[in-house]
């Protein structure tokens, strides 16, 4: 079943700042909870209690700890369950580098307030605050939106849940330091990466192993973020271990309090902190017992079973056309960490053009090293057997959504919106289109709140369909 596959290193890793006496793996980096700014007080039903509850929410400030410096950082409660202002000031979190962080609030982090503008900003960062903090209590706690009281906050926070909705099925925190295979089997590499993933050099990472020995233990990378290859001498297993204590830690990791009194919290903005990763030299982290494809219409569903894994972190889905050189990801399906047990995983491609594929999966360790499983037989996705025009997605939508059609032949094709006077507002495709399967962006950043009109035509087929804007 294996394909391309490397001699693995497994992640064992945890953020150090002190090593206990006799615990190889209790390593901590301290950080402190602060304050809160932007602020503002929100009412909303506590999905735990299911009572009303008003808490000060926002964008918590703090500090994270390394033996350099305390650097600035800020981050967002993970926990509905604990009140974040009744906490602080507070120095004693340390990270929590088991816990996972999902892909939605991964893609919160890295795509809304403070790291970016995200789609629709409010001015008043207080509100903007609160509702991505809400969001968040929603994907880690159940926390039912509608149940705000603020209808400034509810609104904006029901958009920013449609949207991650949309597009945040596949977001991991990056690893920012990494062991990683050589070409050579016999040695590894070491890689460092910006929280935006981009190469950086850094000088001085200490390296050990358990077993056997290393032909370095100190190395630097080079602007690209990686280092001279290491070889393994005298061992075929092992723990290596690789730290250095200026590493930019990325948005997205997870800071617990050490009497968990307090909420966990998350890193919203980076800093430099110390940072050990440790990687099992020479294990395979997961046996695949079997990898399936169904069709329909123009989903690809994929099915496949592990029989074991080991820090498994996950598995991206991707897909490559026969017409095309490069893969591209479809997905991401979250692995089941380390399970002796029988593992069932299903995943469906939706809306895929019609074509001939070939598919397979890369398997990721939580310290980034992969393997591939190669799907064994192509998929031929068809032609429709009619002319269709389906509802628009998300709808009401703000400010942007999908509109699906059908072609079972090659054809010219005209989508276009009205608004509810039969002004013409917008032209979405206007030219020939090929037999298959399609999707079309309909971006209402310029109109206001209100009914529109959708018109497909082509030869022979007439549908008009109607959608709702709410700002």
């Amino acid at each position: 079943m294996k394909g391309e596959t490397m001699k693995k290193i497994i992640l064992l890793f945890a953020l150090f700042f002190t090593v206990p006496a006799g615990s190889l793996f209790a390593q901590y980096t301290p950080a402190s909870v602060e304050g809160i700014s932007p602020k503002r007080n929100i009412t909303f039903i506590d999905p735990i209690t299911n009572q009303s509850e008003t808490r000060t929410v926002g964008l918590c400030y703090g500090k994270i700890y390394n033996p350099n410096s305390g650097p600035d950082v800020c981050f967002y409660s993970l926990d509905v369950r604990k009140a974040a202002s009744n906490c602080l000031p507070n120095y004693d979190y340390i990270d929590d580098s088991a816990s996972v962080l999902p892909s939605r609030v991964c893609y919160i982090l890295y795509n809304y307030y403070p790291a970016a503008t995200g789609p629709g900003q409010l001015g008043n960062l207080a509100n903007e605050s609160g509702a991505i903090q809400a969001v968040i209590w929603h994907y880690m706690n159940g926390l039912d939106l509608n149940t705000i009281t603020s209808t400034t906050v509810r609104n904006r926070a029901l958009a920013i849940q449609t949207y991650v909705d949309a597009n945040g099925n596949f977001c991991l925190v990056p690893e920012v330091l990494k062991i990683s295979p050589d070409l050579d089997p016999d040695s590894f590499i070491i890689e460092t990466k910006t929280d935006a993933g981009h190469g950086v050099a850094v000088n001085g990472i200490q390296l050990s192993i358990s077993e056997g020995s290393l032909s370095t233990y100190t190395v630097n990378t080079n602007s690209s973020g990686f280092s001279d290859p290491v070889q393994v001498i005298g061992t075929g297993t092992g723990t290596i271990s690789a730290y250095s204590d200026n590493i930019n830690l990325p948005k997205g990791r997870i800071f617990k309090h050490i009497t968990d009194e307090c909420p966990k919290v998350v890193l919203a903005c980076s800093g430099p902190g110390a940072l050990r990763v440790y990687s099992d030299w020479g294990a395979l982290p997961v046996e695949l017992s079997s990898f399936t494809s169904a069709v329909s219409s123009n989903n690809v569903t994929l099915n496949w079973t592990t029989v074991s894994e080991l820090n498994n972190s996950g598995f991206n889905i991707e897909r490559k056309s026969s017409t095309e050189a490069e893969w591209k990801l479809a997905g991401n399906v979250s692995g089941n960490g380390t399970t002796t047990n029988i593992s069932e995983y299903s995943f469906t491609d939706r809306n895929v053009a019609s074509g001939r594929y070939i598919y397979r999966l890369k398997q990721i360790d939580f310290n980034g090293n992969f393997e591939y499983f190669n799907l064994n037989n192509e998929i031929e996705v068809g032609t429709p057997s009619k002319f269709a025009l389906s509802q628009n997605y998300p709808n009401p939508f703000n400010p942007e959504t999908k509109i699906k059609y059908e072609l079972p032949v090659n054809g010219y094709v005209s989508i276009k919106v009205f608004d509810n006077s039969g002004k013409e507002v917008a032209v979405l495709v206007n030219g020939n289109v090929p037999a298959g399967y399609h999707t079309v962006s309909f971006k209402a950043s310029n109109l206001s709140s209100g009914i529109y009109f959708y018109r497909l035509e082509t030869a022979g087929f007439v549908k008009v369909m109607k959608m709702a804007l709410v700002k």
